[in-house]
């Protein structure tokens, strides 16, 4: 916006609301106003968002009003709720700004006086007035200065300033402010008076008021023992009953700063609702003291019976301390607070009097934690304003990245566990609370309604009473979001539905699919349009018996930047980073054809993107990838077979020298194909039924993802693509039998040549349709031709035969170290039937294939 039409808006504006003042000083305030750019920063499961919802409750008529079309609006998830609160709180805040809108609003009811009712010129006059009055609040203050100076506190903790330390007069806790009463000498004054004129003291003692012949010692640190003074003039007798009284003091004392300073809201609810608890306790003492002040005053207390009085309270208020000390002392919040707290209970299980005070002190400060779990495993809601519950919710994980961009962090990292902030008795069942709410969460999500009531959950020293409800609140969300996506979304027919694709299933879809795409798999991906491809898939969609799959229009193709090889390294995390790098600047290719980058992409949306996630999908890629490249390898070495029928008509001499290409063509075709056997039969479908099994025996979504990964986990290790060697060397025998298919291609002129006299020429012809045509000039020449093609054949010959050789011995050699490759056993028998290749090599030691080379 141009500063000449912020500058006309702003004097605009200024103008309606009646005040006289420069818009340029105005327009410099703005700019000068700094901008918040943090993303996520008012999330409705923020503390921002949290505090500002308590402020407001507080402050609206009807909070219950409030908080309902509060909860209405998260459900339905509206855009900027969080902001649009904040903004509420601010201005519920700022008396300025409301009288700034309470202006508006009279200017409206203005407007709406003259529009509809026709009012007097006096009614409007009268008006007019209250706006001119309203106005004048903001003249005369220098607002440069005073919105400068307002800083909102953004911080993830609201910080509240004790009282106490304002005003510390007012604590309970001896005030810093002494007594100026002038004090009796207690030399010359009998035993009897000195125990009255002490036990008035003591009993202010007692309640933390400062004495005048007791003196509260300054404190060395927040969390000292409170220690005291006694005057020197006291009996020695009356000193020693004292000094036995004055610990219940000093208990009280440190007690008393626990409770004030836990009271304040940044130390969390639950040293909230302890400290609540224990000012209940601290009431109680107050109204014995209160009593012992009344006997006092009867003549009926003396030193001895207050000893004697104060053995119960002198126990209770001990333990207090020791609780109150070593949660101050560790910095406890949440969780920690109630595990240090349960500690206590099972430390006192001999004294019956402790352990029930801590038990009632547990109870009391386990409600707003309970609450908190109650949300969590009933609703799949977190509301955690101070980072206590044990369940975190990471904001910066967000599902409305999905399913473009979606991976399994969602899941895995979008709501974690916080073991700092576990109560050690609810450390058994914490991933069973992880999972609950996550399950819960998930059916929201989903837009459906979780209509499940709220318990209350109590601590108890039997574990069995919150373990119970734990329990059945997980059965439930695990069985609600398990007929989710097993019955409603369908997850059985999804993974059916990528089998076909991905892993092969559908024969007649690959089979018409590679017909309609050969001539597009050859081409560079420069010059390929994937449309062209997307219509052709479509096209052997339909065609195919792919035609009654519901889920077909999901599928859709893919070209990636690199190979299988280099997505493999990509995935395996076994190789280290310098590893990883190296092998990505040594073997990436910059001219990639289609078939070697071509892969499938299926579009699955939520929840289902829950177990078939990005990593999923790479591992169905990897498969899928590795098995079409071999079906396109078979499928040229078939048309090299289809070709090479013609020299059945040939005479056994002439024929004679294309033997050697005719062998070599053969094993090749029975390598591939045997590899594509062991894959699909011996490899894929054993997973696939045994994943099927655990499948109709889980209860849970987490023992979905488990049996999925496990099935694709084993897929990848038993086809050869986790171990980089076998891998490699695989792809190298695949590039061998396209090099040897590219260059029979070639030559298919050579054996037509040889024969021209015999075949027909219109069998020729159409056999060299699209190859153009070879002059021969004469014999000679002829003969070099022969000559080239069966040194080039037998070069190719050893190749092929050098790679096999080297496959076999890593499969030899991998199933010796251990025993994780057993089915690669079937493969190396298949591979090497009647021990041919390994009984070849070692007895010749290729020296056949060497002399094929010189004949």
């Amino acid at each position: 916006m141009a500063e000449f039409k912020l500058i006309h808006l702003v004097k605009e504006l200024l103008n309606v609301t009646g005040v006289n003042d420069d818009a340029h000083s105005f327009v410099e305030l703005v700019q000068r106003m700094p901008l918040r750019t943090e993303s996520n920063t008012y999330g409705c499961s923020s503390t921002i968002f949290q505090n500002a919802v308590q402020n407001l409750a507080q402050v609206v008529p009807n909070s219950q009003l409030f908080l309902e079309k509060l909860e209405y609006l998260k459900e339905r998830n509206v855009d900027s709720l969080g902001e649009y609160v904040q903004l509420l709180n601010y201005i519920s805040q700022d008396s300025r700004v409301k009288d700034l809108l309470q202006m508006k609003k009279a200017r409206s009811q203005f407007e709406s006086l003259t529009t509809e009712t026709m009012s007097t010129k006096g009614a409007i006059e009268q008006v007019k007035t209250r706006v001119k009055r309203a106005s004048k609040l903001f003249k005369g203050r220098d607002l440069d200065k005073s919105w400068s100076e307002r800083n909102l506190q953004l911080s993830k903790t609201s910080s509240i300033t004790s009282w106490v330390q304002r005003r510390p007069s007012m604590s309970w806790d001896f005030s810093s402010i002494t007594l100026t009463t002038s004090r009796m000498q207690l030399e010359n004054i009998p035993d009897i008076s000195q125990e009255n004129i002490l036990i008035e003291d003591l009993l202010n003692i007692l309640i933390g008021l400062p004495g005048c012949y007791i003196d509260p010692l300054k404190l060395q640190d927040q969390y000292a023992t409170r220690e005291f003074s006694l005057c020197d003039a006291i009996d020695p007798s009356l000193k020693d009953l004292l000094k036995q009284i004055l610990p219940l003091a000093s208990h009280y004392s440190t007690v008393q700063r626990f409770t004030e300073e836990k009271m304040r809201f940044e130390f969390g609810q639950v040293c909230n609702a302890l400290a609540e608890s224990m000012n209940s306790l601290i009431i109680d003492y107050t109204l014995f003291v209160t009593q012992m002040e009344t006997e006092f005053r009867s003549g009926n207390l003396n030193l001895h019976k207050l000893w004697f009085y104060i053995q119960k309270n002198l126990h209770n208020m001990s333990f207090m301390s020791n609780i109150a000390t070593s949660i101050s002392k560790s910095d406890a919040k949440g969780g920690k607070v109630l595990s240090l707290l349960h500690d206590h209970i099972t430390g006192y299980i001999g004294d019956t009097q402790a352990q029930q005070l801590c038990l009632h002190l547990m109870q009391a400060a386990c409600v707003p934690y309970m609450n908190m779990l109650g949300m969590w495993i009933y609703k799949g809601i977190i509301l955690d304003p101070i980072n206590e519950f044990l369940i975190e919710d990471n904001e910066m994980v967000q599902k409305e990245e999905m399913p473009v961009d979606y991976s399994a962090d969602y899941w895995d990292k979008k709501y974690t566990i916080r073991r700092e902030r576990i109560p050690t008795f609810l450390e058994p069942v914490s991933d069973i609370i992880l999972r609950a709410g996550k399950y819960l969460n998930v059916i929201r999500q989903c837009g459906k309604a979780v209509n499940h009531k709220v318990e209350s959950i109590e601590y108890k020293i039997e574990q069995k009473h919150y373990i119970d409800a734990i329990d059945k609140a997980y059965k439930f969300a695990s069985i609600n979001l398990l007929d989710l996506v097993l019955k409603e979304k369908d997850l059985l027919g999804r993974l059916k539905s990528v089998k076909h694709y991905f892993l092969l299933d559908q024969g007649d879809f690959i089979v018409t699919f590679l017909t309609l795409c050969e001539k597009e798999l050859n081409k560079d991906v420069a010059d390929v349009i994937q449309g062209r491809l997307d219509s052709l898939l479509d096209l052997a969609l339909r065609l195919s018996s792919s035609n009654n799959d519901p889920y077909k229009d999901d599928l859709c193709t893919e070209l990636l930047p690199y190979d299988l090889q280099h997505q493999m390294v990509k995935i395996k995390t076994v190789l280290s980073i310098e590893e990883r790098n190296l092998f990505l600047t040594a073997q990436k290719k910059t001219n990639l054809t289609v078939i070697e980058s071509f892969a499938f992409s299926y579009e699955v949306k939520w929840p289902l993107s829950l177990i078939l996630n990005r990593r999923s999908l790479a591992c169905y890629q990897m498969i899928f990838r590795h098995l079409f490249y071999c079906k396109h390898v078979e499928r040229m070495i078939c048309q090299v077979w289809r070709s090479n029928k013609v020299a059945k008509s040939f005479p056994f001499l002439s024929a004679k020298q294309y033997r050697l290409a005719f062998a070599l063509r053969q094993r090749m075709l029975h390598c591939i194909q045997n590899l594509e056997y062991h894959m699909m039969v011996e490899v894929i479908e054993p997973h696939w039924s045994a994943f099927m099994q655990k499948i109709a025996k889980v209860s849970n979504v987490d023992e979905v993802l488990t049996c999925h990964c496990d099935f694709l986990d084993a897929c990848l290790k038993d086809c050869m693509l986790t171990i980089t060697s076998l891998l490699n060397t695989i792809t190298n025998i695949l590039a061998i039998c396209v090099k040897f298919c590219k260059f029979m291609q070639r030559t298919q002129q050579h054996f037509v040549e040889a024969e021209l006299d015999i075949l027909p020429s219109s069998f020729v012809d159409s056999f060299c349709q699209g190859e153009g045509s070879l002059n021969i000039t004469d014999g000679q020449q002829q003969t070099e031709k022969v000559e080239s093609f069966r040194e080039s054949i037998a070069s190719l010959d050893l190749e092929f035969s050098e790679a096999l050789k080297e496959l076999l011995e890593q499969i030899n050699g991998l199933n010796k170290e251990t025993s994780d490759h057993e089915r690669l056993y079937n493969l190396l028998y298949r591979l090497d039937f009647n021990s041919y290749y390994s009984g070849q090599f070692e007895k010749l030691g290729l020296k056949n294939v060497r002399m094929n080379i010189s004949g």
